[in-house]
């Protein structure tokens, strides 16, 4: 009688560490993938590949550096544009404009630069620059580049 005891408090055990161990795994797999990571599937400094997917592509001139905020998660720069020329979408007017702050070199104030953009989830958010090549003021030369991305 003790035998059958023994295995049942043996297996009962068993079942218990296993479950144990798999809850703390979850509880780390969890934790360790809680930051929000934005992966596109293009590259991102190619304004061919880059316009198809934006909602709105514009040169826009930046009115004011808003410093750091997050933006659906991610920590990035944000920027009050004015927008000047529309290429596709229909930006107007000022926009909150964010940019994921990997980038090493920033937008500058009183510079008019090309934006490819999408919309935030959250509305108060703005709207998230999609391209990432490192910011240089727009010129003919760029724009008519970014004409054609959006033509295709």
């Amino acid at each position: 009688m003790r035998k059958p005891l023994l295995i049942a408090a043996v297996s009962a055990g068993a079942a218990v560490a296993l479950a144990g161990g798999a809850w703390l795994g979850w509880d780390q797999y969890r934790t360790a993938h809680a930051t929000t990571e934005s992966v596109h599937a293009f590259d991102t400094t190619d304004p061919a590949l880059v316009a198809p997917e934006a909602t709105a592509v514009f040169t826009g001139t930046v009115l004011e550096d808003l410093g750091r905020r997050t933006v659906e998660g991610l920590p990035s720069d944000a920027y009050r544009v004015r927008v000047n020329r529309v290429l596709k979408g229909s930006a107007a007017g000022e926009m909150l404009v964010s940019q994921s702050d990997e980038t090493e070199h920033k937008y500058q104030v009183g510079q008019t630069y090309m934006w490819a953009t999408n919309p935030a989830t959250r509305p108060e958010e703005g709207v998230a620059q999609l391209y990432d090549a490192d910011p240089r003021p727009a010129d003919d030369a760029d724009i008519a580049v970014w004409a054609a991305a959006v033509k295709n």
